[in-house]
């Protein structure tokens, strides 16, 4: 079904006819284009409850994660959310629901700032969630890109993701107050736009952390036409509650860490020579920047010298799927 999907979405971007001033492919996580000597980047997003809520979450939670959905990719390719619109549907049983689910965006509009311009209202037979954000660039959009020798960086530890999808599949409730507070609330990482506005020239490129890691490097090595190394541990990218959890079950650290889904965190692509500024910079606004590996000529992610195998988020059966290369 993914794979289906993606030729469908190949085949739609041939045909398409896109702004004459766009600045940004077609797959990359956000649109964007130049509108006199202005940037403004364009995203929309959307959720279905039946696939996106956890039952230990609320609606209101539903419509705060919409939004942080949504306002990560503009923020991955340094904007910042400055115009929304939403669609809410709910099930007919489910119209008092609305209130509810608004009340969760007008939270996090509050908290990324911006204003909310336009709603729409639907039933159906789900209930769903669409955002739709423009963002302001203070400088040109960072592309879905890497080059032979850029250098990788996340901003962040990942894995709470993982543990919350682990214990939805096996039927409980996370005991973890973090986890569950991530797990409803995931926060999309703001301080990457005043970043990029500090040193735009020290970043070649950026990918959101929206569906699985391994999936992100994946589609960074594709689109770029180059590879990725992997050289660091992944006990150094996992958060502590990610390794204890993983190690007292026996699952393997390095699945956990391409499992990572829905961090809401950009894998940044830096210059050579500016890694240690962009790190630094990054300290100061209080994250835990890592730094990764680096972009090769073999055309292929590896992970300190292995194949790193496909790890996917499948919309079909709302799973993630390992795929051995």
């Amino acid at each position: 079904m993914t794979s289906n999907l993606d030729e469908i979405v190949k085949r739609l971007a041939k045909k398409v006819k896109r702004h004459p001033k766009t600045l940004l492919t077609w797959f990359d996580d956000a649109g964007a284009i130049k509108v006199g000597d202005r940037y403004i980047a364009v995203k929309v997003d959307g959720f279905a409850a039946s696939r996106a809520l956890y039952p230990w979450c609320t609606f209101r939670d539903f419509g705060f994660r919409g939004v942080t959905g949504a306002v990560s990719d503009v923020i991955a390719k340094g904007c910042k959310p400055a115009v929304y619109a939403v669609s809410i549907g709910v099930k007919p049983e489910h119209i008092e629901l609305i209130e509810d689910i608004f009340s969760g965006v007008e939270e996090a509009v509050n908290l990324y700032g911006g204003y909310i311009e336009n709603m729409d209202t639907n039933v159906g037979y789900d209930d769903w969630i669409d955002i739709f954000v423009i963002g302001e660039c203070s400088t040109q959009p960072i592309q879905r890109h890497a080059k032979p020798l850029d250098i990788v960086v996340i901003p962040r530890r990942l894995g709470l993701s993982v543990i919350a999808y682990i214990e939805y599949v096996e039927k409980r409730v996370p005991s973890f107050e973090e986890v569950k507070e991530f797990s409803c609330r995931p926060r999309a990482c703001t301080e990457i736009a005043s970043i990029v506005e500090e040193c735009r020239a020290c970043i070649d490129g950026s990918i959101d952390i929206s569906d699985t890691f391994a999936e992100a490097l994946q589609q960074l090595s594709e689109v770029s036409n180059v590879g990725l190394y992997i050289n660091q541990k992944p006990s150094n990218m996992l958060h502590h509650l990610a390794i204890s959890y993983a190690e007292s079950r026996g699952v393997d650290l390095m699945t956990v860490t391409l499992a990572s889904n829905e961090e809401y965190i950009p894998i940044l692509v830096v210059k050579p020579g500016y890694e240690e500024h962009v790190i630094e910079l990054l300290r100061k606004k209080g994250l835990e920047p890592i730094l990764i590996g680096f972009a090769t000529h073999q055309k292929s992610v590896s992970w300190l010298g292995k194949p790193v195998p496909k790890t996917i988020w499948d919309y079909a059966s709302g799973t993630i799927t390992h795929i051995s290369t």
